[in-house]
């Protein structure tokens, strides 16, 4: 796996290319699919992770896959990915890709860890609150931490607001021990 700053210029250079054409989001659709793809096909994920087919064959084989799905830049950018032998990156690059989009078109992302997996209703509140609030359009993204016991962490741009319980019950005990 490499780093988050090389996931961050292979992201940043196929962005750019695709915002010369005027093709961010078919771009970013067909590197999603091909991760889509790698993560459905547990066969063809071996393939193009592993290390015992050799480059030339990859390459082949997912022209011949991608052919009527993805645009040449995108073949050649997968290519690339073979070349360095970076294919482990793929997601954290496909991530990073639409961070960059959301930059781009001025969406503020919002991390949301909470204890238990967030319903429907509650990230569309949350949605909405946090819309309003910062007078943006936002981005959401959940993740489950069982350690917060209950309440929620939210990450907005470097600033975290920790509602948790156990960070609470941390504070308590601090309180307690002074």
């Amino acid at each position: 796996m490499i780093n988050g700053s090389l996931s961050r210029r292979y992201a940043q250079a196929l962005f750019e290319l695709a915002s010369q054409k005027g093709k961010v989001a078919e771009y970013g659709g067909a590197l999603h699919e091909l991760v889509e793809l790698l993560a459905e096909n547990e066969e063809l994920a071996s393939i193009f992770y592993g290390k015992v087919v050799a480059a030339s064959a990859k390459k082949k084989l997912f022209a011949q896959i991608l052919s009527g799905q993805s645009t040449t830049d995108v073949l050649n950018f997968v290519s690339l990915i073979i070349d360095k032998n970076r294919e482990g990156s793929l997601a954290d690059i496909a991530g990073v890709y639409d961070d960059l989009c959301d930059e781009a078109e001025g969406i503020q992302q919002i991390m949301v860890t909470s204890a238990v997996e967030l319903g429907e209703e509650e990230k569309n509140a949350l949605n909405a609150a946090f819309a309003a609030k910062l007078g943006t359009k936002i981005r959401l993204k959940t993740a489950v931490d069982k350690k917060l016991i209950g309440g929620l962490k939210v990450q907005v741009g470097d600033t975290v607001y920790d509602a948790s319980l156990s960070a609470q019950l941390a504070g308590l005990k601090k309180s307690l021990a002074v």
